[in-house]
């Protein structure tokens, strides 16, 4: 056991994405073997597997760093128990799930997707050194105010900026294109944000990519290069998405994904760079990432060629940034995205 724990420190980075991909795609594999009908039971099954880089991430810091810490029982048990509730209720309403009518399978669903949510948020007061480190980075919220714009409204602001030129384009009126925003749409819209929040990529994906990986690809490489590596790796990781229906166009809808997940995946890093690696901050910005096109109401029209729009203006966006922050130079060794072996 003693040698393998050695092993896992030494190939920190190969361990980490063999493990996330292997906890992943073995459930987004499992409609190729077992037909799943209910699409609220389809959905919450794919949302375990989408915990596969938390997963792994949180496995590998217990085993990097055992070491045990002193730690607040109390406080940890009071947040686990606050983010069990939310995640529960953002579940049942967002899904529309009756507690009365669902089947057995459903609701232990439910419990384990709350469950696995709550241990993520809490566990930033982890007793364990390793699970501490990586997962407090949540709380990491003092990072000023214009991360917090960069973070929930970059993304949106392309997306209308998108729509503005396809109304050029099609020459159709502006109005017809930007939805229109009552207080129903936006208590739907508060729901939707928390349950993509706890229960779809972003808070479970960024545990691993920016929590655990990222930061020791800055230790190997420069931003540009450990952030394009990120970017590929990634978007495959997504592959059997595509492939077992969650995602529509199979395969072309795969390759379409390239054009966006590399842009995006360098707009991660700016922001994480500036945000003294808070993962509070790129989890927001995942959920804009997730949300925008279907939250926002976007119509059905931005699709094809003006999708392209919007993936050319994301890349110029990342290009920006590229430049701006000379992500060709490596970070200091002390800089905080930077891991400290």
């Amino acid at each position: 056991m003693s040698s393998v724990c050695e092993l896992i420190k030494k190939y920190q980075l190969i361990s980490y994405f063999v493990l996330a991909f292997a906890i992943t795609w073995a459930v987004f594999s499992t409609p190729f073997f077992y037909s799943i009908s209910d699409p609220s039971t389809f959905i919450l099954t794919m949302g375990i597997g989408g915990t596969g880089p938390a997963f792994a991430a949180i496995i590998l810091s217990r085993i990097i760093k055992p070491e045990k810490v002193d730690t607040d029982s109390r406080m940890h048990l009071a947040i686990f128990l606050t983010a069990f509730a939310l995640t529960a209720a953002c579940i049942i309403l967002y899904l529309g799930i009756s507690l009365s009518a669902a089947s057995i399978p459903l609701l232990m669903l439910v419990i384990i997707n709350s469950a696995i949510a709550a241990y993520i948020i809490s566990s930033g007061l982890s007793s364990r050194e390793g699970i501490r480190n990586l997962l407090n980075k949540l709380y990491i919220w003092k990072v000023g105010w214009v991360w917090y714009v960069a973070a929930l409204a970059l993304i949106p602001a392309i997306m209308y900026i998108t729509m503005i030129i396809c109304s050029a384009i099609t020459e159709n009126p502006l109005g017809e294109i930007i939805p229109e925003v009552s207080l129903g749409v936006a208590s739907s819209v508060i729901i939707a944000l928390g349950y993509v929040t706890l229960v779809r990529g972003p808070l479970r994906e960024e545990i691993g990519w920016r929590g655990f990986s990222l930061p020791r690809l800055q230790y190997l490489y420069s931003p540009l290069v450990g952030t394009l590596l990120l970017g590929v790796i990634w978007t495959i990781w997504h592959l059997p998405l595509h492939l077992n229906g969650v995602y529509g166009n199979g395969m072309d809808g795969f390759i379409e994904r390239f054009y966006f997940n590399i842009g995006v995946t360098f707009l991660f890093t700016w922001i994480y760079n500036h945000s003294r690696g808070s993962l509070l901050m790129t989890t927001f910005f995942h959920t804009s990432v997730n949300t925008t096109a279907t939250v926002l109401l976007i119509p059905a029209a931005i699709t094809g060629p003006y999708y392209l729009v919007f993936c050319v203006l994301v890349n110029i966006a990342a290009i920006v940034a590229i430049i701006k922050d000379k992500m060709w130079k490596k970070l200091p060794g002390d800089h905080e995205a930077v891991y400290k072996y």
